[in-house]
C-alpha cells in the first residue's frame, strides 16, 4: 500500500517516492491549456495549494515521466517547455518586518538571476530584479514567454494585521513588487497565485485586467483542492479500509465519521461539490484516530480576537448570512470577522439564497456555518485558551484532569475543584452579566471534554441547563446566578428535569451550582442522588 504523505508538497518527490497522489491533473490541464491565463485562488491553509503549484511547475517544465498514468499524460503537448519562476512568499518573511522581507526576497532573486546568467545592477530593488528575471527568462525561452507561480502571496501581510503602520509599509512593498506583473503581462504564458485571503487593495487585483479568480465564481474548480468523498472511496480505498478496521466499523460508517469530522467545505454557491480537508484525512486514515489535525497546524490569534471584539462566541457563529461582496472584498486594515473566518476555513457555505425578481434567477446571499466537528472543537478549545490567557500546557493539564474525573464518575471533584479552578483562571477584565453568561462557559468546557451535553434538555415543565451522560452515570446540572445551589436542586426536582432517566440503569446525579458575581466564582455545589 502506497504511503499517504501529509507533509510533502513537492510533486516530483511525491511521485518518485511512490506516495499516493490524488489526481487533479485533468482540471490543472484545462487551466494550463488556456494561453496568457492569469489565475488566483484562495483557500484555507493546508488545503494543497503548494502541491498544486509544484505539479504545475513540473508540467510546464515538461517532466513527462512524472505524469505517467495520470489523466493529463496523453492530453498535454510535452514538446513545449517554459521557464518557471516559482516564489513562496512565506520563505521571505522569517523576521516579520518589511526590511527582513525585502532583504531575503532581494537575495533570492539576485541568486536566480546569477544562475540564469541575466545581468542586473547593484542597488536594484526587488521589483526591478523581478522585472529583469521575467524579461530575461522570456527572452531565452523558445516560446518567448515565462510561467509564474506565486504561493502564499499574502503571507507577509498575515502577521501584521494588528499593526496598522507595519501593515501599510508591507502593503506598499508588495504593491510595488506585484506591479511588475502588470508591466509584463504580454510575456506571461501562465500565472497562478494562491493565498488564504484576497486583499483587494494590492495592485495584483486592480492592475491585472485579465486575472481570473477561481475562488468562488468558477464552480467547475470547486473541488480543485481538497478530497471529495468519491476520491476517498476510490483512490484512497486501501487506506479507508485500514481506517474502518481500526475504528471497528463498516466502510459506510467510516465514511460518515470522516465526513462529520473533516467534510463540508463548500467553496462555490454554484456547485454542490464539497471537499474534506486533505491533511486531516491523510492523518486520520492510517492512524484510525479522529482528532483535530488541521487546527493543530496553527490558528491565528487574530481570529479569536475578532470574535471577542464583536461579542461572538464559537457556539453562535452558525447561520450568519453574507453577500458576494462581503466574502470577496477584503481590506487588510479592516478585516470583517465574517470574511476573516470564511477565508481562513472556520466558516463555509452551508446554503445559498436565490432570488428571482423577473430579471433572472441569481444568488443574492449565502448562509455560512462551521464546516465540521474538527473546526468546531478547535474553535471552542482555542477560544478558552485565549480567553483565560493561560499557558497551553497548564490548560491541557486542566482538561486532562477533568476528562479523568468524568470518566471515573468523580463529579464532586470535577465541579468543586476543577470547575472552580477554571473560573478562577479567568482574567480580571472578564465579567459575568447574567445566569446565561455564567453557564455558557460550563457548557463549552464540558463539550470540549468529549462528554455528551444536551444543553437545555427538555421535560414537560422546562429545561435543564445541561445534562452530561457518561458510562458511569447521568449528571443533571442546574445553574443559578446570585441565588443558591439549593434553589437549583429544588428546580431540578420540581420541574422533573431528570425524570426521563428514572429507568436508566446508570445512577443519576443532580448538581446544583450557583455563581456568585461578588466572588466571581461558583459557591460550594450541592450534589444529590435522584
Amino acid at each position: 500500500m502506497k504511503t499517504l504523505a501529509t507533509a510533502n508538497y513537492d510533486f516530483e518527490k511525491l511521485i518518485t517516492d511512490g506516495c499516493v497522489y490524488v489526481d487533479k491533473t485533468d482540471m490543472l490541464g484545462k487551466l494550463a491549456s488556456t494561453k496568457d491565463a492569469i489565475y488566483f485562488i484562495s483557500r484555507p491553509r493546508r488545503f494543497g495549494k503548494s502541491l498544486m503549484l509544484s505539479t504545475l511547475k513540473c508540467l510546464f517544465e515538461g517532466k513527462k515521466k512524472l505524469f505517467k498514468g495520470l489523466k493529463i499524460e496523453k492530453k498535454w503537448d510535452w514538446s513545449k517547455t517554459y521557464p518557471v519562476i516559482d516564489l513562496n512568499m512565506s520563505d521571505f518573511d522569517k523576521e516579520g518586518t518589511r526590511e527582513g522581507f525585502r532583504y531575503s526576497l532581494h537575495v533570492s532573486l539576485q541568486e536566480r538571476l546569477e544562475k540564469e546568467g541575466i545581468p542586473y545592477k547593484e542597488g536594484d530593488t526587488p521589483a526591478l530584479l523581478f522585472d529583469r528575471l521575467i524579461k530575461g527568462l522570456a527572452a531565452k525561452s523558445d516560446e518567448g514567454s515565462v510561467v509564474i507561480l506565486v504561493d502564499e502571496y499574502d503571507h507577509p501581510l498575515g502577521g501584521l494585521l494588528d499593526d496598522r503602520r507595519a501593515l501599510r509599509e508591507m502593503r506598499r512593498e508588495l504593491h510595488g513588487f506585484y506591479s511588475t506583473l502588470k508591466n509584463n503581462v504580454g510575456i506571461i504564458r501562465f500565472m497562478m497565485m494562491t493565498g488564504v485571503s484576497k486583499f483587494t487593495k494590492l495592485s495584483v487585483f486592480s492592475g491585472l485586467k485579465n486575472l481570473i479568480d477561481l475562488t468562488i465564481e468558477r464552480p467547475e474548480y470547486a473541488a480543485l483542492l481538497g478530497y471529495t468523498v468519491k476520491e476517498i472511496e476510490t483512490v484512497l480505498a486501501p487506506h479507508l479500509r485500514v481506517f474502518a478496521r481500526k475504528q471497528h466499523v463498516p466502510q459506510e460508517k467510516a465514511i460518515k465519521l470522516l465526513r462529520a469530522w473533516y467534510d463540508s467545505y463548500r467553496f462555490s454557491p454554484y456547485s454542490n461539490a464539497r471537499v474534506l480537508n486533505p491533511v486531516a484525512v491523510g492523518k486520520a486514515l492510517p492512524s484510525g484516530i479522529l482528532m483535530n489535525y488541521w487546527s493543530k497546524t496553527g490558528m491565528p490569534t487574530l481570529i479569536l480576537e475578532r470574535l471577542q471584539a464583536c461579542g461572538k462566541r464559537p457556539e453562535n457563529i452558525d447561520g450568519v448570512t453574507a453577500t458576494f461582496e462581503e466574502l470577496d472584498v477584503c481590506d487588510a486594515e479592516d478585516l470583517p470577522w465574517v470574511s476573516l473566518l470564511y477565508q481562513s476555513g472556520y466558516l463555509t457555505i452551508k446554503d445559498v439564497i436565490w432570488t428571482d425578481d423577473g430579471d433572472g434567477r441569481r444568488v443574492t446571499g449565502m448562509i455560512l456555518g462551521v464546516p465540521n466537528l474538527e473546526v468546531r472543537a478547535s474553535l471552542k478549545s482555542l477560544w478558552w485558551k485565549q480567553l483565560m490567557k493561560i499557558d497551553e500546557k497548564d490548560f491541557t493539564a486542566l482538561v486532562d484532569v477533568a476528562k479523568r474525573q468524568i470518566a471515573e464518575g468523580d463529579i464532586r471533584m470535577l465541579v468543586g475543584k476543577t470547575l472552580y479552578s477554571l473560573y478562577a483562571a479567568l482574567p480580571p477584565t472578564w465579567r459575568v452579566k447574567d445566569e446565561a453568561d455564567a453557564k455558557r462557559y460550563f457548557q463549552l468546557f464540558t463539550k470540549m471534554l468529549g462528554a455528551k451535553v444536551q444543553a437545555e434538555e427538555g421535560s414537560a415543565f422546562g429545561y435543564a441547563d445541561a445534562i452530561v451522560e457518561t458510562k458511569k452515570g447521568v449528571y443533571v446540572f442546574e445553574f443559578k446566578f446570585n441565588r443558591s445551589a439549593k434553589a437549583a436542586i429544588r428546580q431540578i426536582r420540581e420541574k422533573g428535569y431528570a425524570d426521563a432517566y428514572k429507568t436508566d440503569k446508570r445512577p443519576v446525579t443532580l448538581i446544583g451550582i450557583n455563581f456568585s458575581a461578588k466572588k466571581r466564582n461558583i459557591d460550594e455545589p450541592l450534589i444529590e442522588n435522584l
